[in-house]
């Protein structure tokens, strides 16, 4: 590079920055400023684009032509966050208000700039989080983050944004894993009605001590043969991936539904989707989520589903969820033996270090089975969604591959 050719980063470097704030009169802060995507933007995929692994600017375009309508019609947006001075994105945000009382936000910040993308993240906060809060009127506004990244915690508690849960090991930076911190802010209107429900992190525990070590296996020496396909298996149960013609089983038995209570709430799902989707399963290498097929070892009969969902491969985390659909075998067992084989198959099997999950807090039933399998309290998210009564919280739990093993 001569003395006359621009740092990519830059102004007048090769792909410039796509515009600079120009007549926009929110989201505006002493360096930064926010706004949607834009098909420029593909140039500077890795400074807003929050993956390890780099793509080209054409295939870039290619997934904002993409990405964009769909997150739209999901009520999901990532904002640019660019310099001030020269338009140069450097970061982004995440705004998911998918559901109905709650605005989650996601930071990231330009990987090249070191410690001082904190610093920048912290500016995004402070814009992003009043507009959610005042201007959107959002119930709440929550913020996932790591929890090591000291200028967002400080910019987090001068908003006065609390700490409602905690999960163990949840990001990995800088050659090491770090907690992953959710904190919320609820809207003065809706506490002064409905009062304040206090921060959740009080809500966290220790680690359950159950299981004890070893943890429950699978049998490699049960007398019936595992089903064609089938990952893993236990005495009475397999998992195995999904395949197209489950779509119609699954709809049928959703269908069937008697509790209104159970899980979320029915809906009579159409096959056509769930054949797609399920046709779909590996197509990306590795996965961002993992569904499997609860099946009878003896028979291959469906009857529920486990899964595992938002991977984080660099992390090894991931989220965990279960289903019965047949609900007279509930209660027999079938789902904590499901559970186990998929804990066993996501710590030895994938190498996963910190399963989490989450449970409403007016299912008592499934957060005992959570703590029966070895989870930790690991905090409370208010107002999460609707429920019979109002608002209703969530629960939320996590355990280390170590714990489950009984290390």
């Amino acid at each position: 590079m001569t003395a006359a050719t621009p740092a990519p980063d830059e102004p007048g470097a090769s792909n410039p920055a796509p515009g600079r704030d120009g007549e926009q009169r929110y989201l505006i802060g002493d360096t930064l400023f926010l706004r949607g995507l834009e098909l420029g933007d593909a140039a500077w995929a890795t400074a807003w684009r929050p993956s390890p692994f780099p793509i080209s600017a054409r295939q870039a375009e290619e997934q904002l032509r993409k990405l964009v309508p769909g997150q739209q019609g999901r009520r999901i947006a990532r904002l640019v966050a660019c310099r001030r001075d020269d338009g140069r994105p450097v970061g982004s945000v995440l705004v998911d208000d998918s559901e109905a009382t709650e605005s989650v936000v996601v930071l990231h910040a330009d990987p090249a700039l070191g410690p001082r993308g904190a610093d920048l993240q912290a500016e995004m906060l402070a814009l992003v989080v009043p507009w959610l809060s005042a201007e959107r009127q959002r119930p709440v506004v929550r913020l996932a983050t790591d929890a090591g990244l000291a200028p967002v915690m400080r910019r987090a508690e001068a908003l006065e944004m609390r700490p409602a849960a905690r999960l163990r090991d949840g990001v990995w930076r800088d050659g090491a894993l770090h907690d992953r911190i959710f904190l919320d802010l609820l809207h003065p209107a809706w506490v002064e009605r409905l009062g304040d429900p206090g921060p959740g992190i009080a809500e966290a525990g220790e680690p359950i001590l159950s299981p004890r070590a070893p943890a429950p296996r699978r049998d490699p020496d049960a007398a019936l043969p595992l089903p064609p396909n089938a990952l893993i298996g236990s005495e009475r149960l397999a998992l195995r991936p999904f395949q197209v013609e489950d779509a119609a089983t699954v709809t049928t038995l959703l269908r069937r539904e008697p509790d209104a209570s159970f899980g979320h709430s029915r809906f009579p799902y159409s096959p056509i989707a769930f054949s797609e989707g399920f046709g779909e399963i590996g197509a990306h290498d590795p996965p961002e989520e993992l569904e499997l097929a609860v099946v009878l070892r003896e028979t291959g009969e469906l009857f529920g589903e486990v899964g595992l969902y938002g991977i984080d491969w660099l992390a090894r985390s991931a989220e965990t969820g279960s289903w019965i659909y047949r609900a007279e075998q509930r209660g027999a067992g079938y789902g904590t033996e499901a559970k186990r084989l998929l804990l066993e198959y996501a710590f030895d099997r994938l190498g996963l270090h910190m399963l989490w999950s989450w449970v409403k807090s007016r299912n008592p039933r499934s957060q005992a089975a959570l703590r029966k399998q070895g989870y930790r309290d690991a905090g409370r998210l208010s107002w999460t969604n609707f429920g019979p009564d109002g608002f209703e919280d969530a629960r939320m739990f996590d355990l280390l591959a170590h714990e489950w093993r009984g290390g």
